[in-house]
């Protein structure tokens, strides 16, 4: 559990702790100038959200915001600007990178740290870009019914 001043135990989410936040972030922060300068943070009642941009190999810089709710602060919600046509992504625009069922080897899980979040959003990204270009998907996908993908947070 995260510990406040002096120690103490503090019952909130990890982005409430500054030091839980720099650990998250620490082996992020020489791949994202952005986290660097202190701007790309926003601590809310609904959440915390980062904000970023990523060099995606062969098609450019996107803005990234990465949001983790309130009601499941360890769970990230990934939205990208950009084009939106792919067959990964959630129905408000999120991007689905792995199922949440799959095993942790498989997919982010919060003690990867964001350098590996980041690793899977620029992975993410190119897929979506190469997808465009061929309309074949790189790697293993699960498949949905177009328009019925639902986004579970846990």
């Amino acid at each position: 559990m995260p510990r406040g001043r002096g120690g103490k135990r503090s019952g909130g989410p990890w982005y409430g702790e500054f030091r839980e936040r720099l650990l998250f972030e620490a082996d992020a922060r020489s791949m994202i100038p952005d986290l660097r300068n202190g701007f790309a943070k926003q601590v809310q009642g609904a959440g915390y959200r980062l904000y970023f941009t990523v060099e995606v190999p062969h098609y450019g810089r996107r803005k990234v915001e990465v949001h983790f709710p309130k009601i499941a602060p360890r769970w990230a919600r990934v939205f990208v600007d950009g084009r939106k046509d792919s067959p990964h992504r959630y129905r408000g625009g999120s991007l689905c990178m792995w199922e949440p069922e799959d095993p942790p080897q498989q997919r982010w899980v919060f003690e990867d740290g964001l350098a590996a979040l980041v690793a899977h959003i620029t992975i993410h990204l190119f897929k979506e870009g190469w997808w465009r270009e061929t309309g074949e998907w790189l790697g293993a996908e699960v498949l949905h019914a177009p328009g019925v993908k639902q986004e579970s947070v846990e």
